[in-house]
């Protein structure tokens, strides 16, 4: 019976290798997903940079923003329940329904009325925009030849430097303007308008109409069953896979959370810094992420992915303990590109081994536990934690500091529970037969999955 069903995982891998999407339509797809990470960057450098101007708006304090930072990153946490839809109804269907809500609650976050309303109204943006991102690494996942899905999700992630642009080069015009921090909101709503029109030549995926095609329809699981299937003892593999690339991504969070939250405030506030300076600083700071990012999608496919996220997360730990602790204008900055570089390229790593480890039944609802939900607790109470120890340690940098440790336990994670992936197919790595994956990845983690 097992041979039989090593047998048909093989076969689905060939078929789907054959059935593959066209290349012009493969780089339409591309084009189409592109504007989960423009917006992405946009969002989150708009409250990177604009963290002093709310703060001013609404009169708040360093652990005061902190908490805002962590409310806020629970709405990613809680898109989750968005994206397991997904794997019920389709990646399509709710793709094109995340980018419209998103709109509205960017729309509500530009004409909020007081801290309170702006955390809500934020939370609930972060909800479908997390949302958004996770189905559209999915669907490259999916899609894409086995041999380039490192590099595509690489090319998704670069473009958030798009969006992260947009944001620094406007920053120093809108911030100064009356319309503030708010405007800076209200310019996101066009394009996001635009980009619900020409999602409509968007497909469903190959691979999930396979897998909806397979039951009857009076069979076919529940609104939670991707969720169960994640949890359950019968597959136990999948679970371990899980627990260890959320460790991943909370080790890698605790870099990103201090990073992103406070630097806008730590160089303003103590250091004297511009708005423009800050603008200028963020610009070149992703453009060393997008680098970060592209150099590390070209290593996952040639020399895999356990060296590749090894390098990038020691790289990162080193680059923002110094972005906290020197002194100099030009050593922040230095420290801050090569901290964006080292960070962006870690995430790069871990999206593409989270996107690979679990059958196309639950992968949706595997990546979203593992990179939004548990993956989050690192990033969403990191920012909190440095707020209230700021004070106590005699400084926010001093503070900040403390989370460079996060990548070096990424780094032991890494080195013993994290399998090779590197040119096998979806259906090697994640089979749908609970018996067939605990003898893909059976035994260490240091084996082969």
């Amino acid at each position: 019976m097992d041979a039989a069903r090593l047998s048909g995982e093989i076969n689905d891998s060939r078929s789907f290798a054959s059935a593959a999407p066209a290349r012009r339509y493969l780089w339409s797809l591309l084009a189409m997903l592109m504007s989960a990470t423009i917006f992405e960057g946009y969002d989150i450098t708009i409250f990177h940079l604009c963290t002093p101007d709310i703060a001013r708006t609404f009169h708040l304090g360093n652990a005061a923003i902190g908490a805002i930072a962590t409310i806020v990153r629970v709405g990613g946490i809680m898109s989750f329940f968005v994206v397991t839809l997904a794997d019920r109804y389709g990646r399509k269907p709710v793709i094109s329904t995340t980018v419209l809500v998103y709109a509205l609650f960017t729309l509500l976050t530009a004409i909020s009325s007081g801290m309170a309303t702006f955390t809500f109204f934020q939370s609930g943006s972060q909800i479908f925009l997390a949302a958004e991102f996770c189905l559209a690494v999915t669907i490259i996942s999916e899609e894409f030849p086995d041999d380039s899905r490192g590099r595509a999700i690489s090319i998704l992630h670069m473009v958030a430097f798009i969006g992260v642009a947009i944001a620094g080069l406007l920053y120093g015009r809108v911030a100064e303007t009356r319309w503030g921090w708010r405007g800076m909101y209200l310019i996101g709503i066009a394009p996001l308008m635009a980009v619900a029109w020409l999602r409509r030549g968007l497909r469903e995926t190959a691979r999930f109409q396979a897998t909806r095609n397979d039951p009857a329809p009076a069979m076919r699981p529940g609104i939670f069953a991707p969720m169960r299937r994640c949890f359950s003892c019968a597959e136990g593999p999948y679970r371990t896979r899980l627990l260890v690339v959320a460790a991943l991504c909370n080790s890698i969070g605790l870099v990103g959370g201090p990073t992103i939250s406070f630097f806008s405030l730590y160089a303003k506030r103590d250091h004297h810094w511009s708005s423009s300076a800050i603008g200028g600083a963020i610009v070149l700071a992703y453009l060393m992420g997008t680098l970060g990012t592209l150099i590390c999608g070209s290593l996952l496919d040639r020399i895999g992915r356990r060296t590749t996220t090894t390098v990038f997360f020691l790289a990162s730990s080193v680059a923002m303990y110094a972005l906290f602790r020197t002194a100099s204008d030009r050593a922040i900055l230095a420290a801050m590109m090569a901290t964006m570089f080292a960070y962006q390229a870690a995430r790069t790593a871990i999206s593409a081994l989270s996107s690979e480890l679990f059958p196309t039944g639950a992968r949706a609802t595997g990546y979203s536990l593992t990179v939004q939900v548990f993956g989050q607790l690192g990033w969403t109470l990191a920012p909190l934690a440095a707020g209230l120890l700021a004070g106590p340690m005699g400084g926010l940098g001093k503070a900040a500091s403390l989370f460079a440790a996060g990548p070096l336990i990424g780094v032991v994670l890494v080195l013993f529970f994290v399998p090779e992936t590197r040119g096998k197919t979806l259906e090697q790595l994640s089979p749908e037969t609970p018996a067939f994956a605990a003898a893909a990845i059976g035994g260490g983690g240091r084996r082969q999955a």
